[in-house]
């Protein structure tokens, strides 16, 4: 944190902070009801015609930013929004051990899906249209992974 608002409380100068990315209108019927993440006008950083944060300097509201405990790093605070994410969906699909889950994509996301439903006790198969992408979910240990430009969506479900 380079700066704050006069009104902003629980974060000062020097502060290292997880964000989450996007930020609600805070006046829709999600937002009083406390499901903010439903809110229809949410803005996300990097989805059009939002900016990114990859530049020197980003502002971010502050009820969205997180102050790191000093053991936690930067990377590791950089890896919560997309673990919680994936936390979540086991939660919401009620995962159990034994289960098997198919995760599109095996980018960062995906692979933190793949991680998450794997530390679950489920089989994972991981779908991706890169060859090195699919190496590395392997690497990491997806049970099974599809390259989907070489099959169908029907073939693959049909083995699974």
């Amino acid at each position: 944190v380079c700066a704050v608002g006069s009104d902003v409380k629980h974060l000062q100068v020097g502060d290292r902070v997880a964000v989450e990315p996007g930020y609600p209108c805070y006046t829709c019927s999600a937002c009083l009801g406390g499901r903010y993440n439903l809110c229809p006008d949410m803005k996300f950083c990097a989805t059009p015609p939002y900016d990114g944060s990859l530049c020197q300097y980003y502002c971010h509201k502050a009820a969205f930013c997180f102050k790191l405990p000093d053991h936690v790093s930067l990377d590791e605070g950089a890896l919560l929004e997309p673990l919680s994410v994936a936390v979540h969906a086991c939660q919401r699909g009620k995962l159990s051990f034994g289960q098997k889950v198919l995760v599109c994509g095996a980018g960062p996301i995906g692979l933190v899906n793949m991680m998450v439903a794997k530390a679950g006790g489920a089989s994972v198969t991981i779908t991706d249209i890169s060859d090195s992408r699919l190496a590395k979910a392997k690497e990491m240990g997806a049970d099974a992974i599809y390259h989907v430009t070489s099959e169908t969506v029907v073939q693959l479900l049909t083995k699974l």
